[in-house]
């Protein structure tokens, strides 16, 4: 924990960026290039806050700068400062034009497909100075994004139920089983038919399959006992698989009608299973978002919310 011995503690903005940037990057370079300034810079930036909170911030005996676990807990004040001071700033000169800097998205296959294309759209035409860093991942991973601060903002693909997010629910969406054209599947089937077939799933960690399976044992059957072939979370080798006869799967229906626009494949239904997905927005509870975060997701939950 950090050790708050001095009352004349002098920190500033350039400091405090500074440290932020090193603990994203995890090195010293890649922070300087970041805020176009030299390594040295950062360094000394980092020794006089050090000095002055009169705590480590880093461990920089491996090959990786990461944070100590005084530097963890400083980590969400140093953001917090940081976007209260733009929050200050926008407030009071009620500029538009001043919203600038970058958002960090981590987001599931659906939502990165079905949202973040239009929104962002219509928010750079307004603040276009924004820019984004988005990566794709399983919900276990967007979770601890958002939960070490490492992302804003992250959009998954089933409900969240954790005191340490907010979760605030955008679509359900319904799941839709997929086949291609070429093969015999008819339009419904029950699920001893289905066990005939192979499956291209999505790996376990995704919301995907996640919960296809939860929907799968409150009918009190059991997905596993169909044959696996190909397990991905590449979307685009997924369909391209089901195109080709090697494996039948489940997307989400939105998706399935990009998807059937190019490819020869066809839905299908499974007798007595219609399972949904819900999509969410989460934040950090223990988060002050930056103005341009604060109003992206306002604009996410405008243009898709419930």
């Amino acid at each position: 924990m950090l050790k708050w011995l001095r009352g004349d503690v002098k920190m500033d903005f350039k400091q405090l960026e500074a440290f932020v940037n090193v603990a994203k990057y995890k090195n010293f370079s890649k922070a300087g290039k970041a805020l176009y300034l030299s390594q040295p810079t950062i360094s000394l930036h980092i020794a006089n806050l050090e000095k002055e909170l009169n705590a480590s911030l880093f461990d920089r005996t491996s090959k990786e700068v990461n944070l100590t676990p005084s530097g963890q807990d400083f980590l969400k004040y140093a953001l917090d400062m940081i976007n209260i001071k733009n929050h200050a700033i926008h407030d009071i000169s009620h500029s538009d034009e001043i919203i600038k800097g970058s958002i960090q998205i981590s987001t599931s296959s659906t939502p990165n497909l079905i949202i973040l294309s239009s929104v962002i759209e219509t928010f750079q035409k307004r603040y276009p100075d924004v820019c984004f860093n988005i990566a794709e991942k399983s919900t276990n991973l967007i979770l601890e994004d958002v939960c070490s601060l490492t992302a804003d903002i992250g959009l998954v693909g089933m409900h969240v139920e954790n005191e340490r997010f907010n979760a605030t629910p955008l679509f359900s969406d319904d799941f839709v089983f997929v086949a291609s054209e070429k093969s015999q599947i008819p339009d419904v089937v029950s699920i001893e038919m289905l066990n005939t077939y192979q499956m291209i799933h999505r790996h376990p960690e995704s919301a995907t399959r996640i919960e296809m399976e939860r929907h799968f044992v409150k009918q009190g059957l059991d997905i596993s006992l169909i044959e696996t072939i190909v397990e991905t979370d590449d979307l685009n080798l997924l369909m391209l698989l089901v195109e080709k006869n090697v494996g039948i799967s489940y997307l989400s229906k939105r998706i399935y009608t990009r998807y059937k626009k190019t490819l020869n494949i066809k839905s299908f239904s499974i007798r007595g299973i219609q399972p949904q997905k819900h999509i969410e927005l989460i934040t950090n509870k223990r988060r002050t978002l930056s103005p341009a975060a604060e109003d992206f997701s306002k604009l996410i939950v405008a243009m898709f919310g419930q």
